[in-house]
């Protein structure tokens, strides 16, 4: 892997070893990458990356690994866009899945604490998870490497989001367990959404809605509008707009809304802010109320949360 700053033109370096953990840490950036094998015969590998720097940075990611495999990534802090050598480009949000025809990337970073989780499955025993009778939506897949690149962006349900961060926050000896799982579910949702089938039910312009409606609501993070204002300032029925979100995005409104507010909290508390000054500000009429809810979406009260954190950043 090599960083670059926004405002630097030569990068630095590091190469990253899986499994293991390969770690750059200089004046200007800290890069951290761990992988980690699978304990339970799935084939499966999941790795853990955190950037940390000044403000908005790009790492260039490097490896001798062959491409034939399939990939997806999560956000975990921060948000990131990435381009692949051969050209093709993605974001966080919509990561989907991804069988690279190279497997160097350089990821775009706009924040400056950033971590996000990723899910790396070999061709060959993905053929083996569907006992050699592969549905004709991910025969794809299975090309070899030489082809394209194929990406297919699909945003992650919020429950499997939460699922998975629930699992990175246990701190039980079954934790390797549980998080391996949820990889596990977060691969085999992305590779499920290439057998779906079926003629699209939604218009270009409202699947365009949803997708400015979630804008809308990450630039008043802390108090995102409702269903009706949202649809009302877009020109479409709350209806169509409820209906589109969830089919771009895989959740309702009311749940979107949910997770880019705990998002905001957690980086206002990250920031240093106090859980009293967050709740207010997240609309939560008592600290006890916004508790209530951060530990339900994250399985931790804020301070435990914050603490976890400050362990793993040591």
């Amino acid at each position: 892997m090599t960083s670059s700053s926004s405002s630097c033109s030569r990068p630095m370096g590091l190469r990253i070893t899986t499994p293991g953990t390969s770690r750059l840490k200089t004046d200007e950036v800290d890069i951290e990458v761990a992988s980690f094998a699978d304990r339970t015969g799935t084939g499966l590998k999941w790795s853990l990356s955190h950037f940390r720097s000044q403000g908005p940075d790009a790492v260039e990611v490097q490896s001798e690994r062959a491409a034939e495999y399939v990939f997806t990534q999560v956000p975990l802090a921060g948000t990131f866009e990435a381009e692949l050598n051969c050209g093709t480009q993605y974001d966080g949000a919509t990561a989907g899945l991804i069988r690279p025809k190279e497997s160097s990337a350089l990821f775009r970073f706009n924040h400056s604490d950033n971590a996000m989780f990723g899910v790396l499955l070999p061709l060959t025993v993905l053929e083996q998870w569907f006992g050699g009778d592969v549905p004709k939506g991910a025969r794809d897949l299975l090309r070899r490497v030489g082809s394209a690149t194929l990406h297919r962006p699909s945003p992650l349900p919020l429950y499997l989001r939460q699922m998975l961060v629930s699992s990175l926050e246990n701190q039980s000896p079954l934790r390797h367990h549980l998080v391996e799982a949820a990889a596990i579910q977060v691969m085999g949702f992305q590779i499920d959404q290439l057998t779906a089938f079926g003629a699209p039910t939604f218009l270009p312009h409202e699947l365009q809605a949803a997708r400015e409606a979630q804008a809308i609501m990450q630039a008043n993070a802390m108090a995102p509008p409702n269903a009706r204002d949202l649809a009302a300032s877009l020109g479409i029925s709350a209806n169509r707009l409820a209906n589109a979100y969830r089919e771009v995005f895989n959740c309702t409104l009311a749940q979107g809304a949910a997770q880019i507010r705990l998002q905001a909290a957690c980086g206002a508390l990250q920031a240093g802010a106090s859980i009293k000054v967050v709740a207010l500000q997240a609309g939560y009429s008592s600290s006890s109320s916004f508790t209530y809810a951060f530990r339900k979406q994250l399985g931790l009260p804020p301070r435990e949360w914050l603490n976890a954190r400050a362990r793993r950043s040591k």
